[in-house]
């Protein structure tokens, strides 16, 4: 069985659906771009799947709305334009990439992950008062190379997780073992064919290895909410493995043990909030 390269991979990840159209149009506005917000209400309403996912969350208990919200202009007026924005992107990513069929692959347990890595970030952005939508996208997506070779490559990621479980390794090294490269590599190349903006990208690539990353990036936070969420158990699985930390980028942050612990419980009510997005 002949590894695949990265510029193959590359190649089928240009033959994979496109994000939908109104989440395209609010990816500009992640870089600054002017938002016509009545518009864009109109057109994420038009697109039922995308629309009804976010509803499900902004009607959670976590947002504790007075009154029901029934429409995605609702929605903005109370929540504002920066948490639906970051909803809608999800919910577009959630629907956009098939689930990947391979053996020892649970599709469940992965969104369960990175949604729960997503709102990690935000709880993370939250305490570090940082802006949290680039953040929340940037944890949504962090392991979405992983999704890809999954779904354009079965055979030879089985093999990637049945020799991690045979070895009790990290996915992460096994990837590179099979492959050449790893799910960093592959989720920034899919981020760039999406258009995500820079530092995105950059967080995907080097969210195991914050220290490559240009400092004050995205990425030492995703790193430490990757951790979070695995720490936490959000995927529910049976052999989780709590990545290893990068020091040096954690402590950088400046997050004492007290705002951890408020991190974890934020991270943990956002999780049980968010999950209707998964359907």
């Amino acid at each position: 069985m002949t590894a695949p390269t990265l510029d193959e991979m590359i190649r089928h990840i240009r033959g994979l659906p496109a994000m939908p159209a109104v989440a395209m149009e609010l990816l500009t506005t992640l870089s600054g771009g002017d938002a016509d917000v009545d518009a864009l209400a109109q057109r994420i309403a038009q697109d039922q799947a995308i629309a009804a996912r976010v509803l499900r969350v902004a009607n959670s208990p976590f947002y504790g709305l007075q009154a029901r919200v029934g429409s995605i202009h609702d929605a903005i007026v109370v929540l504002g334009f920066t948490a639906v924005r970051s909803l809608v992107l999800a919910a577009a990513v959630v629907t956009a990439l098939p689930p990947g069929s391979c053996p020892g692959f649970v599709p469940s347990r992965f969104w369960r992950h990175v949604l729960g890595t997503a709102v990690a970030a935000q709880a993370l952005a939250k305490a570090l008062r940082h802006k949290a939508d680039g953040l929340f996208i940037a944890g949504l997506l962090h392991d979405i190379g992983r999704l890809v070779m999954v779904s354009v490559y079965p055979e030879h990621y089985a093999r990637v997780i049945a020799l991690a479980n045979e070895r009790d390794s990290r996915l992460l090294d096994v990837e590179t073992e099979v492959f050449g490269f790893d799910h960093t590599a592959v989720g920034a190349a899919l981020a760039r064919y999406w258009n995500f903006p820079e530092d995105i990208v950059e967080a995907l690539a080097c969210h195991h290895n914050p220290e490559l990353a240009r400092p004050g990036s995205l990425a030492a936070v995703v790193h430490y909410a990757d951790a979070i969420a695995k720490a936490l158990d959000l995927e529910e699985a049976e052999n989780t493995q709590t990545p290893p930390l990068h020091l040096d980028s954690v402590n950088a942050l400046g997050l004492d043990w007290q705002a951890l612990g408020s991190v974890l419980a934020d991270t943990q009510a956002r999780f049980d909030s968010h999950l209707p997005m998964l359907g």
